[in-house]
């Protein structure tokens, strides 16, 4: 089930935005940012000497760690949230003025994050789904471990895999939201009246989507969009692509939403219709940067970042926290 990064097979397709050829400190003491599609892509440049840094979230960041055989470590140095305002959990993205659609699955998701599996037991649907992702993944924790230990929930199911993704989450004894569908508007009325509601995902950020061994995409975020099409009375379609192609599919129509691993951003809830957030379990969220092992005495701020080249994923909240937190410091 897990999926790794085979740092000596993944080819290194990146865009770079000033052209850096290596991994060593600028002499114009200009920080340079390298976007790649993909966070296997940004691994090989760390790990074949082509960068300084990666900056990843914290659970991501672990568990390249976890899987390096102690070629990269956690520098410890995380970037400031608070300066973004407080904006729990990923959010589903859909286009801009769909609210009806967004109306209901936002029912859905607080009926996922707020119901308990069983009165007297301490976690929700959702937290559940994540601790089953984070054990399939490989990405479990010890909080995981403990939500997964008293509670009887298959980790796996063997049953037929088709094409609306019915080996995601069987949701027949699930509570659901009351949702009044009796006059859909836009894109709703499309996804009832196709009976099938079709989401893009860029499956590469175990444990909220990857696709597994067997070659199937798993993950709760895709749990989550498989509760959500059952509320819904529908199918579920997943449609895999690059994260930075994931908004764009759904911004010209190709698909209804997108679940991505997507956290808040100002341009983002400008740009689209985003939900409410969804968390799945109790642990603090931290963005961080990691760094080969033999490098790891360099860095003890942020401000030791300034001036050195540095890999994220095109259009994540890692880019804009190296823009605003690294970059910025040029100067300074």
């Amino acid at each position: 089930m897990k999926k790794f990064v085979n740092i000596a097979m993944t080819g290194l397709l990146a865009v770079s935005m000033f052209g850096c050829a290596g991994g060593e400190t600028a002499d114009d003491g200009k920080t340079e940012l390298e976007l790649v599609t993909s966070l296997d892509q940004a691994i090989l440049a760390l790990a074949s000497d082509k960068c300084d840094a990666v900056a990843l979230d914290g659970t991501t960041a672990q568990n390249y760690v976890n899987q390096s055989d102690g070629q990269f470590v956690m520098t410890g140095i995380n970037f400031d949230l608070e300066m973004y305002g407080t904006h729990e959990g990923n959010v589903a993205a859909a286009k801009k003025g769909e609210t009806a659609l967004m109306d209901v699955v936002d029912q859905c998701l607080n009926t996922a994050t707020t119901t308990f599996v069983d009165p007297a037991y301490p976690h929700t649907y959702y937290t559940t789904w994540v601790a089953i992702a984070k054990k399939q993944s490989g990405t479990e924790d010890e909080e995981a471990e403990g939500i997964l230990a008293d509670l009887n929930v298959p980790i796996w199911s063997d049953a037929a895999i088709d094409s609306t993704y019915t080996y995601l989450l069987d949701t027949t004894d699930l509570v659901k939201p009351e949702l009044d569908l009796s006059n859909p508007e836009g894109r709703l009325a499309e996804i009832l009246n196709r009976g099938s509601l079709i989401i893009a995902t860029s499956p590469d950020y175990p444990a909220a989507e990857w696709i597994t061994d067997e070659g199937v995409i798993y993950g709760s975020e895709m749990m989550l969009a498989k509760y959500v099409a059952d509320c819904l009375g529908v199918d579920l379609v997943i449609e895999a692509m690059d994260f930075n192609a994931v908004l764009t599919a759904v911004d010209t129509g190709k698909v209804d939403m997108a679940f991505s691993g997507f956290g808040w951003k100002e341009d983002r809830e400008e740009a689209f219709e985003l939900s409410v957030g969804y968390v799945g379990d109790s642990s603090v969220s931290f963005h961080t940067l990691i760094v080969r092992a033999e490098d790891a005495d360099k860095y003890h701020s942020l401000e030791d970042f300034v001036g050195t080249h540095i890999v994220a994923q095109a259009n994540s909240l890692q880019q804009m926290y190296v823009e605003d937190q690294i970059i910025a410091l040029e100067g300074e």
